[in-house]
């Protein structure tokens, strides 16, 4: 039998609600898993998958600590000392960093001790001005310290390829859902012609959403939106609901647990999402909630943006229209609203291609034999 390996997993956060991609790995990856977070340089660990936690800099072989402390200063210095420390006593044999500036914290004591680091890219951190031109300008060193990087989408393979990551350590890898979990529910009665599912941020642009459905609604009335998350455009969404006059028929959700958002999903008929590039180039990784509302049956209508496009399969598990043609939205979501039919049978696509393509279990091998073959090349 293999030995498990000894995996520190370093995140910024250690439950926010949007990142079930980082769940996932820290539950289902079979290893002995360090969970480090709260912050790109981590301060708190746990070694029960989150359910505990402790602060780093109280797990201190003081006797190393204090031999080291002197040259390196308090503050920062300390906490990196600590982890450090850390690393070496439960004898890491790997780094699992999500997200770029994570890789780039880490990096230096990874080189130093002599430890594989990879580094799992997801999103803004490939893509947006504003960590490209703070953590991004130490990208080049970061791509030639890490042993491998990952991308969750071709179109982000073509982004870290553009930032001069060699070809050699990159890997494309996209994640996967549990297909036992999220699965049709036909029985299930359908309370929500439409639903939307992520954060109210600018790149998800939910007022799109909004608008498209209020054009849908004026050919046919009385439809149903649900709206599931929180973020900085939610009160803007809302009151563009309101201003609209849909209020009535625009229901917000609020943060979920995965658990109501699979019960929402089974409620609803058709899936929409019309991500954009933000004018700071913020873009999308591979919506995970685009695989859930798959593997549930429900086709979608989204925009030709980031990896969505190799989700959906457009005319046979669903519709992509160009970003921020609101029109052409509405118009793929009354198309798909009045044929049941159509609906029906790209329902059944959708849920073939997520179960071909994007299962969890694919994923958390394949993510696994990467982090063994950093170990033991």
């Amino acid at each position: 039998m293999t030995e498990l390996l000894n995996i520190a997993i370093v995140s910024t956060n250690k439950d926010k609600y949007s990142e079930t991609f980082i769940h996932n790995q820290v539950n289902h990856l079979p290893a002995n898993i360090h969970f480090l977070f709260d912050g790109y340089l981590p301060k708190q660990y746990s070694t029960d998958k989150g359910r505990t936690s402790n602060f780093i800099e109280h797990f201190q072989n003081k006797k190393w600590f204090n031999m080291r402390k002197a040259a390196r200063g308090a503050g920062e210095g300390a906490l990196r000392l600590a982890l450090e420390n850390y690393l070496v006593n439960h004898n890491i044999q790997v780094i699992l960093c999500q997200y770029g500036p994570s890789g780039v914290e880490m990096m230096d004591m990874a080189t130093r001790l002599n430890i594989p680091l990879v580094v799992h890219f997801h999103g803004y951190d490939a893509y947006r001005d504003d960590i490209l031109n703070s953590y991004g300008k130490q990208y080049n060193e970061l791509f030639q310290r890490a042993t491998a990087v990952v991308a969750v989408s071709q179109h982000m393979y073509t982004a870290l390829q553009k930032l001069n990551c060699p070809p050699e350590k990159l890997h494309y890898l996209s994640y996967g859902i549990d297909t036992a979990i999220f699965k049709a529910e036909p029985s299930v009665e359908k309370k929500y012609d439409f639903v939307f599912c992520g954060r109210f941020v600018a790149k998800k642009s939910p007022e799109s959403v909004i608008k498209a459905f209020a054009i849908v609604t004026t050919q046919v009335p009385n439809l149903k939106l649900v709206m599931i998350g929180d973020g900085e455009l939610l009160d803007y969404s809302k009151h563009l609901a309101k201003n609209l006059g849909l209020e009535k028929q625009i229901e917000f959700k609020g943060v979920l647990t995965p658990e109501e958002v699979r019960k929402v999903l089974s409620e609803s008929k058709i899936y929409v999402q019309h991500s954009v590039v933000t004018p700071q180039h913020d873009s999308e990784g591979t919506p995970l909630t685009l695989m859930e509302c798959g593997a549930m049956a429900l086709p979608a209508v989204a925009t030709k943006h980031g990896g969505i496009p190799e989700l959906i399969v457009d005319g046979e598990t669903g519709f992509l229209v160009e970003e921020n043609d609101i029109k052409t939205m509405a118009e793929r979501m009354l198309e798909l609203h009045k044929s049941p039919e159509m609906l029906s049978k790209m329902g059944v696509k959708a849920r073939e291609r997520i179960i071909n393509h994007y299962s969890l279990n694919a994923y958390i091998q394949n993510l696994s034999k990467l982090l063994q073959n950093t170990v033991f090349p």
